[in-house]
């Protein structure tokens, strides 16, 4: 299989491309953005969750631990290059939630259900264990990666990672 990945990739080592940062919603593959944006960081400023920040090379990353993404289209219609560009049908992005069960408090008999509540698409449920707490399940068909249940969790047991 042949991978394209970017300069910055080969040089971190990351030869898969699998390593490449969360960007702002509707910035398409990872090549595509890298091509367009400037670092100007008029999506960042625009952002009224305050998710989008500066990263490497100035590029604008996603960090959900400062909050949850509402899919205004905001840094889209800042963004004057292109990089960021709302396609009516297309998904802002093919990020998703992943659960690691060993930092999880429900996985070790502790009431929680601080990522359940946030998910407004319902792609968590509570699943009910005999004899223990329910632990969450999530349902990565309906996942918008909205990053909601991350900043909530107290353990940071969820990551949002691109869809493979």
């Amino acid at each position: 299989m042949n991978t394209a990945i970017n300069r910055t990739q080969f040089l971190r080592g990351d030869y898969s491309g699998k390593a490449s940062p969360v960007r702002p919603p509707w910035s398409g593959t990872e090549n595509q953005f890298l091509d367009s944006c400037d670092g100007c960081g008029d999506c960042i400023e625009r952002c009224p969750t305050n998710i989008i920040q500066k990263g490497r090379g100035n590029y604008p990353v996603i960090n959900f631990n400062a909050g949850e993404c509402l899919f205004c289209g905001d840094c889209a219609k800042a963004c004057k290059t292109g990089a960021l560009t709302i396609i009516e049908g297309q998904q802002p992005w093919a990020v998703i939630a992943a659960l690691n069960p060993d930092n999880c408090l429900a996985f070790k008999g502790v009431e929680c259900r601080s990522c359940y509540d946030p998910c407004e698409a319902g792609s968590i449920s509570m699943t009910p264990r005999l004899g223990g707490v329910s632990v969450p399940g999530f349902d990565l068909q309906s996942c918008t990666g909205c990053g909601a249940c991350v900043a909530i969790c107290p353990t940071q047991a969820i990551s949002m990672n691109h869809e493979h």
